[in-house]
């Protein structure tokens, strides 16, 4: 295994080859000796994935759950605990040659892993931190990186399966190794999108209060549970300092000293304090199943969203908790959850702070909305926002009816002669393909899908567009001349998804506005060339990017195209 020592002080370690080709191997052996080794159909490759999938996620839980060592799992969390503070206080920057931004995040959300996995563990605390112990473990992390690499790999194409027509692909070499790669030219599309994503996330359309709605938890956690953030911090961080001479990185203490803590130093009521701990808490029983926390990001019972964990050790429990992790909690829980109505159960159940959620969602319905406003106004184009009624030269026609109901926004394009029919959403911010197809479903399946209900709007208004044209005539002194106009369903959101690249009505980020309604958004275009042996294949992409291409065809030998 190789460590690094990156910014002078984190240690952050990678896998070792041999990991790999040791699991490469045996998967290889057993999917040639279940579908064979030849060209799978789109269908087939469906099933290896899911066997695969199978195979890295019980591979990796057999290996946590054989370690019984405490030592083992303190030296993950120590190692979490450094690449955590080693993300927030380098965030948008690779760390070092060898271990860039991508490679940071995949390495803490399998440290995680490995941390929740112990979770089911009946930990000893007989082991010495020896010479034999560093090799023991190093092998081990070793395995375990390589296979949560492969466990997100996996499920991010299986998600790119139900999304894209043919993505993905199962090959073999001349030693009958799998290799999973992608059909096509999409590879250069998940290239460029990775790029956009990256430079878009930053402009996401956050909470407007303080610290992105962080300062607004703190009052309402006062206000709903009578605790002090603040205490609750000093708290944490003196628990370390006291036990700083024995590892005060790696802090295990009886599961009832916090609340019983905040009670004696601060006056809190402990009813008050142990609901408000039990919402922070991860144990054997809440936590999520391995192959949930990797395609379900955002799932709440995890320990981005609880970090006191609860471990088994000498057949006591005991609470371990982190003062970094501790922070990216509570700036996950409100700039990443509580806008969207969740929260942790336990503290659901304080009726004072279920109102607040509520009341956060209701906020953060508003804000991309402001934002899409801001950019209209500055590019001086006519808009109606919020809008359920037309009036018009004979009176009042609403369309807040069952399966239209209220238009976010509709845009006037003088310049493209287009009337935009334009709803907003505002997305959580996925960081990885498994959680955007959460997205994907949003706007295309479910019992209300946003595409099927802007469809209905865009035809309704098509059917009705003499009465918008008296609309905007009647308020803004301007003349629509219906044959000149084209109506147009689109979708303004506050952070990248992958289906804005394949969808059937075009999806916008909010940096993208000024372009559309100016006329002067173009999208990229994508000249792929492939050799072949014998002949080379040219591919122009334009969007959709995820369409299965057609391809022109020439033979090297023969200059006629065939």
């Amino acid at each position: 295994m190789s460590v690094h020592k990156v910014k002078g002080k984190y240690l952050i370690y990678k896998a070792e080859k041999s990991s790999e080709v040791k699991f490469r191997k045996e998967l290889s052996f057993q999917l040639i000796e279940n579908f064979g080794n030849r060209k799978y159909t789109s269908e087939e490759v469906t099933e290896v994935l899911q066997y695969s999938i199978n195979y890295f996620t019980s591979m990796f839980e057999s290996i946590c759950k054989e370690e019984e060592s405490v030592r083992f799992y303190q030296h993950i969390f120590k190692f979490h605990d450094q690449a955590t503070e080693a993300a927030y206080y380098y965030p948008h920057t690779d760390l070092s040659s060898e271990i860039s931004i991508s490679y940071l995040a995949t390495y803490r959300r399998i440290l995680k892993f490995i941390m929740e996995v112990g979770c089911d563990v009946k930990m000893h605390n007989r082991e010495e931190a020896n010479e034999a112990f560093k090799v023991r473990f190093q092998d081990k992390l070793s395995d375990l990186i390589y296979l949560g690499e492969m466990i997100f790999t996996v499920a991010s194409l299986y998600a790119e399966q139900s999304m894209i027509e043919d993505v993905a692909d199962v090959v073999y070499d001349k030693n009958a190794l799998f290799s999973f790669t992608r059909r096509h030219h999409y590879n250069q599309i998940f290239k460029y999108f990775d790029s956009f994503a990256r430079e878009n996330l930053g402009n996401s359309v956050l909470d407007d209060s303080g610290l992105s709605g962080f300062d607004d938890l703190k009052t309402a956690i006062k206000h709903c549970f009578g605790i002090n953030y603040d205490e609750v911090s000093h708290l944490i961080a003196s628990i370390h300092k006291v036990n700083e001479p024995k590892g005060g990185d790696v802090v295990g203490v009886e599961v009832k000293t916090l609340p019983y803590n905040m009670k004696e130093m601060f006056g809190t009521e402990l009813d008050m304090a142990e609901l408000f701990f039990n919402g922070l808490t991860l144990h054997r029983v809440n936590k999520m199943n391995l192959l949930d926390c990797a395609v379900k990001q955002y799932g709440l019972d995890r320990y981005l969203y609880r970090p006191i964990l609860i471990w088994n050790i000498d057949g006591t429990d005991y609470a371990l908790f982190s003062k970094h992790s501790w922070m990216e909690t509570f700036f996950q829980l409100s700039s990443n959850a509580i806008p969207w109505g969740k929260a942790p159960v336990e503290w659901k159940t304080n009726t004072c702070f279920r109102q607040y959620v509520n009341r956060k969602e209701d906020d953060h319905d508003r804000w991309l909305d402001d934002a899409v406003e801001k950019k209209l106004g500055e590019n001086d184009v006519k808009f109606e926002r919020n809008i359920k009624v037309l009036i018009h030269k004979t009176g009042r026609t609403s369309f807040d009816i069952t399966g239209l109901g209220e238009v976010d926004f509709i845009i006037i394009s003088e310049v493209t002669k287009t009337v935009f029919i334009a709803d907003c959403k505002h997305l959580l911010g996925r960081y990885d393909i498994p959680s955007q197809r959460n997205d994907f479903n949003a706007f295309t399946a479910g019992k209300k899908p946003y595409d099927e209900t802007i469809r209905r709007k865009v035809e309704w208004f098509k059917n009705n567009l003499d009465i918008l044209s008296e609309h905007f005539e009647l308020k803004y002194g301007i003349m629509l001349n219906p044959k000149d106009y084209k109506v147009e369903g689109v979708f303004f959101i506050n952070t990248p998804t992958l289906y804005m690249f394949n969808s059937e009505f075009r999806i916008y980020t909010i940096q993208q506005v000024k372009g559309v309604v100016t006329g002067n958004h173009q999208d990229p275009t994508f000249e792929i060339i492939e050799k072949q042996e014998d002949h080379t294949k040219f591919l122009s992409v334009k969007y959709p990017y995820f369409k299965k291409p057609e391809y022109l065809r020439f033979n090297l030998f023969n200059d006629e195209e065939e």
